[in-house]
């Protein structure tokens, strides 16, 4: 199964999911976007700092995430969706087709 719609479908529901368990969607997520940016990066210079730096902040503040209310962990999980969907067609080559 795709990891955007295994992500999708575990989020899909924010009443029926604890802390500990909304902790690590966003921290699987997260994972997977630094593994996209450290591919990229491998070339050379640091590819995408201002995500690193995002990416940092989201890690530091995951407790405080997974507490948020239902509606608004479900709007900051749909734009880290949204950010790997991005990150996944910049690696693909296809960065025209972005809508951040």
């Amino acid at each position: 199964m795709d990891r955007l719609v295994y992500f999708k479908r575990m989020a899909s529901d924010p009443a029926a999911l604890d802390t500990v368990v909304r902790g690590i969607i966003v921290r699987k997520i997260v994972d997977e976007l630094q593994e996209i940016c450290d591919s990229e990066a491998s070339c050379g210079a640091d590819r995408y700092p201002a995500v690193d730096g995002l990416l940092r902040t989201i890690r530091a503040s995951i407790i405080s995430i997974s507490k948020a209310d239902d509606r608004c962990w479900q709007k900051i999980v749909d734009e880290l969706l949204q950010l790997r969907a991005t990150m996944v067609d910049l690696k693909a080559g296809h960065g025209g087709k972005t809508s951040h």
